[in-house]
C-alpha cells in the first residue's frame, strides 16, 4: 500500500509527521520525543464525528511510549491537567496524557481542568476537562478499561460504557459551559481489550451513546494501568 508523508509542524524541536494511506488500515501518524500514536480510522473522520453536533462513533488509536510517564515533557495542556486539583480520582496519569495526545495529535487547546468547569445543579457527574478541537468546545471524559484479575471481557466493557456514557450524558446536561459535544477517551493495555470494548460499544442502544465520540487508545505505557484505584 502507497503512503503520503507530510510534515504539519513542529513540537519542542521535534517534527510531527502525519502519514496517509490509500487504501484502509492504519491512515494517520504523530511520531514525537515521547511516544507515537497510529490512528487505525481517518483523521478526517474523527474530525467529522467531533465537528458534527449529530454524530457518534468510536475510534481505535494505538500508542507506543519511548518514556515512562514521569520522564515525558508534557505539552502545556498536559501539564496544566497533571498539576491540577481535581475531584479526587486516582488516574492523573492517563487525564494528563489524554490532553497530551488531543493537543499533539488533533490541535487540542485546552480551556479548563476538572474543577473549573462550572454546573447547576451541583453534585452530579464531573467531566475530566474541556478543549477547544476542530474549532469546537467539548467536554473530555477519561478511562481505563483494565482488570487486576481474569481476562477483561463483554461484561467488563459493557459495565464500563454504560457507566460513563451514562455520566457524560449527566454531566453535560448539567454543564454550564455550552460545549457542543462530549468525547469518551478510554485507555486499554492491549489491542484485544480494545477491540472488546469496540464490540461492547457496537452493542449499546443509541440513546446511551447519545452524540458523545469514544476514542479508544492501546497504549504500551504500563504504568497508566498501576493504580491506586481504578476509575
Amino acid at each position: 500500500m502507497g503512503f503520503h508523508s507530510s510534515t504539519t509542524g513542529t513540537n519542542e524541536g521535534v517534527t510531527e509527521y502525519r502519514t496517509t494511506q490509500f487504501r484502509s488500515s492504519a491512515t494517520n501518524m504523530y511520531i514525537g520525543i515521547n511516544y507515537s500514536v497510529r490512528f487505525s480510522s481517518s483523521y478526517f473522520e474523527f474530525m467529522r464525528k467531533v465537528s458534527r453536533r449529530d454524530e457518534a462513533g468510536l475510534l481505535l488509536t494505538d500508542m507506543d511510549s519511548f518514556r515512562r510517564f514521569e520522564r515525558m515533557e508534557l505539552s502545556p495542556g498536559g501539564q496544566r491537567v497533571k498539576s491540577s486539583v481535581n475531584a479526587g480520582g486516582s488516574s492523573i496519569e492517563s487525564e494528563a496524557l489524554s490532553a497530551c495526545v488531543l493537543e499533539r495529535c488533533f490541535g487540542a487547546k485546552l480551556e479548563k481542568t476538572e474543577m473549573e468547569i462550572e454546573y447547576f445543579p451541583h453534585g452530579g457527574s464531573m467531566t475530566d476537562y474541556m478543549c477547544q478541537m476542530f474549532c469546537t468546545k467539548i467536554g473530555v471524559s477519561v478511562t481505563r478499561a483494565m482488570k487486576y484479575r481474569g481476562e477483561y471481557t463483554m461484561e467488563d466493557a459493557t459495565t464500563l460504557l454504560m457507566k460513563k456514557l451514562s455520566g457524560v450524558l449527566n454531566a453535560s446536561k448539567n454543564a454550564l459551559e455550552g460545549w457542543q459535544k462530549q468525547l469518551l477517551h478510554v485507555w486499554t493495555p492491549t489491542r484485544q481489550v480494545a477491540v472488546i470494548v469496540q464490540q461492547a460499544y457496537e452493542q449499546l442502544e443509541n440513546d446511551v451513546k447519545g452524540n458523545t465520540v469514544v476514542l479508544v487508545t492501546t497504549c504500551t505505557a504500563t504504568e497508566l494501568f498501576i493504580s491506586r484505584g481504578v476509575r
